[in-house]
């Protein structure tokens, strides 16, 4: 087996287009009919849109939410997701032009609880999360308040002019909405604006600035998690329709339903294609195997070996590679083996004759 670089890897369906713009499209997603998994006829789930007509580049949108990046070997999709912007003049009269409320509602996607959080900012803020996990509703309120902007420290998100709240896992077809105690009056010279969002935790970290400048950001970035159908691995691996391919495995999700794959160890590339998964040659980066210097890294399918360079043998139990003895330190050893055998034969025959002749006799025979 011939082990692949990255370059090499699968990623779309054979003659599918596997790119929209910057971004990669790796099946099951995919770009035309025909190029997505399609797990009941006429099924959209998988497929992602490339906006040609955009002014700078080709946009990849899932449903209205643009899509920055796509991985199978975590099982995740990151899109941009809205900020409710629930915004009031300094008379308490709402501006409902910032507000925007999509849904998330496509049941392939629920939000990852490892990656997000759900955020309230303003100081004088409920928000509310709205979805069902594990097919129950699921409500939850987030309260930020503050009198002044001085109260308010950066960094820090714990109720005073933000807070934030962990998401439940399987979570999904999701809203999420922002709204004020009082139209802001009050604190609207400084914060004229709630704000409600699910971000990705890595890339939020309050500032008390975003009390005013946050309502230019529309959009944040929300990591998914994605399954394929609706049933674990035990009963979905007996069916005709199940999608893990060669050298890879099925993985139950923590929570929620169907399955995903991924690669054995030892593999990379797409469970989801037809040798999909191909072999990590170990031998080709250092930082990939733990061969020492005494050894050769001999590559295999899944795996490799390490082997002593000539010159050495494997020494067990440890099985380290220590030298091979040399000609010369063969010679030396035969010598003094020899050398060894003659005194040794030379003090028996003395020992004989000191108990036949006495003494004296075996001593003069040896000076």
């Amino acid at each position: 087996m011939v082990a692949a670089t990255d370059t090499q890897f699968p990623s779309a369906l054979p003659n599918c287009p596997d790119r929209c713009g910057d971004l990669q499209i790796p099946y099951p997603f995919g770009l035309t009919e025909g190029c997505y998994l399609n797990e009941t006829k006429g099924s959209t789930k998988f497929s992602i849109f490339c906006d040609d007509d955009s002014l700078e580049k080709p946009q990849p949108t899932t449903g209205d939410f643009l899509v920055t990046n796509i991985s199978v070997q975590e099982g995740q999709i990151e899109i941009m997701m809205d900020n409710d912007i629930d915004c009031y003049n300094k008379n308490g009269r709402l501006q409902s032009n910032f507000m925007r409320k999509r849904s998330l509602t496509n049941p392939i996607f629920t939000i990852s609880p490892t990656k997000n959080k759900f955020v309230s900012v303003g100081c004088d803020t409920y928000a509310y999360l709205k979805g069902f996990s594990n097919d129950k509703s699921f409500r939850s309120v987030c309260l930020s308040l503050c009198e002044s902007k001085s109260d308010v420290v950066n960094g820090s998100c714990s109720g005073i002019g933000c807070n934030q709240l962990d998401i439940p896992g399987g979570l999904e077809n999701i809203t999420v909405e922002a709204y004020s105690l009082n139209n802001h009056v009050g604190v609207w010279e400084f914060n004229p604006c709630s704000y409600a969002f699910i971000i990705r935790e890595d890339k939020f970290n309050f500032s008390s600035a975003y009390l005013t400048t946050l309502r230019n950001n529309k959009t944040l970035p929300v990591v998914l998690d994605w399954t394929i159908g609706s049933e674990k691995c035990d009963p979905a691996g007996n069916k005709s329709n199940y999608i893990c391919r060669g050298n890879s495995t099925c993985v139950n999700p923590p929570y929620g339903s169907g399955y995903r794959c991924e690669c054995k160890k030892g593999y990379r590339g797409n469970p989801y294609l037809d040798h999909g998964c191909q072999d990590i040659d170990e031998c080709k980066v250092k930082d990939n195997n733990n061969c020492t210097s005494h050894q050769k890294c001999v590559n295999k399918p899944g795996s490799y070996d390490c082997l002593c360079i000539e010159g050495y043998h494997e020494a067990e139990p440890e099985r380290v590679c220590v030298p091979d003895r040399s000609a010369g330190q063969s010679s030396l050893a035969i010598y003094l083996a020899v050398g060894e055998y003659f005194y040794c034969m030379s003090v028996y025959i003395c020992a004989i004759r000191f108990s036949s002749h006495g003494k004296i006799l075996c001593n003069n025979k040896l000076v």
